[in-house]
């Protein structure tokens, strides 16, 4: 005799859900405090080094990547302001140009024929400054040349006028140009480091794990790693 197991009968298969937890903090600032606590940690405890990183040079990796994230934090909050003032400049050196090309029209039938000597340049439909700030502070340096040239310099809106715009631009591009180099170096060396710490880390973890096969859950919250982090 045959014995039918119909849907409610029958043993229902589950799928677990696993849910995997970051074994490491995924900011920048929570990494360093853990890893400059796991380097105290673990100079101070029994557990010996690794055959490819010791004590000494994982604290060293861990400081290095601590400055190096300040510093590129630093860095781009010098860089903060100099940006907010190029953008106002940006805006008054294009909003200005108009009076520029008002005189030449007044002077010449062919005014777009000048254009090229004022460092202005096609755009599309339009004639403007270039976008580019390096090239818009040489085209203001042909500019002030052009209104002297063209005796315009005497107007408003001449060399009185465009000289202070073009002293103030021209050094704020320079430094801002600087200080954008410095800061991609420091962030690629913060990324960098944040990589080796994170290495150090992960191979730490399975290090305690390794030497204190019944207890390293609690070893491991004495190094300061918190338990829904440990990871797999």
């Amino acid at each position: 005799m045959s014995t039918l197991i119909n849907g409610s009968d029958a043993t229902a298969s589950t799928t677990k859900t696993v849910r995997r937890t970051a074994q490491l903090p995924t900011k920048d600032v929570p990494l360093g405090i853990l890893a400059t606590t796991v380097a105290e940690k673990w100079r101070a405890s029994p557990l010996p080094p690794l055959m490819w990183l010791s004590k000494d040079n994982f604290a060293a990796q861990v400081a290095a990547f601590v400055l190096s994230h300040k510093e590129a934090d630093d860095t781009g909050d010098a860089r903060t302001p100099q940006s907010k003032r190029l953008k106002v400049l940006d805006k008054t050196l294009d909003t200005s140009l108009r009076y520029v090309k008002g005189y030449l029209e007044e002077e010449y039938d062919d005014h777009e024929g000048y254009y090229g000597e004022f460092g202005i340049e096609k755009q599309g439909k339009n004639y403007k400054l270039p976008l580019g700030r390096p090239e818009r502070v040489k085209a203001l340096g042909k500019l002030l040349a052009a209104l002297r040239k063209h005796k315009f310099d005497k107007k408003k809106y001449g060399t009185a006028y465009w000289q202070p715009l073009y002293d103030e631009y021209q050094p704020l591009v320079a430094d801002s140009n600087e200080t954008t180099g410095q800061r991609s170096g420091l962030v690629d060396q913060k990324d960098q480091g944040a990589a080796q710490v994170r290495k150090g880390l992960r191979s730490i973890i399975h290090h305690v794990k390794a030497n204190y096969p019944d207890t390293w859950e609690a070893e491991l919250r004495g190094f300061g790693f918190l338990k829904e982090s440990f990871g797999g």
